[in-house]
């Protein structure tokens, strides 16, 4: 029963993934980007509103999913959003 359960975790945590993919992601107002070429890292405020926004969005598109698997789930995406907005050495 406890595969079964986990299966699904990871079903509806998979689904979540198409659907949030497929959805357009509106990112937070920017300002001007700095006079360099280079972008910058996201401030603090802006990773706490993407992992608010992800954490809301993925437990509304899977209400049995378990806190720790969404909280996990957001905690990586907001990763791969953060190392791609961050400049390259």
């Amino acid at each position: 029963m406890k595969r079964v359960s986990s299966l699904f975790a990871l079903t509806a945590l998979g689904a979540a993934a198409v659907a949030l993919a497929q959805q357009p992601y509106s990112q937070p107002q920017q300002q001007q980007p700095p006079a360099s070429s280079q972008q910058t890292t996201p401030s603090k405020a802006d990773t706490q509103a993407l992992m608010k926004d992800c954490l809301t969005k993925v437990q509304a598109a899977n209400p049995q999913a378990s806190k720790e698997d969404v909280q996990a789930y957001c905690d990586q995406k907001v990763k791969e959003y953060s190392s791609q907005q961050s400049p390259e050495k």
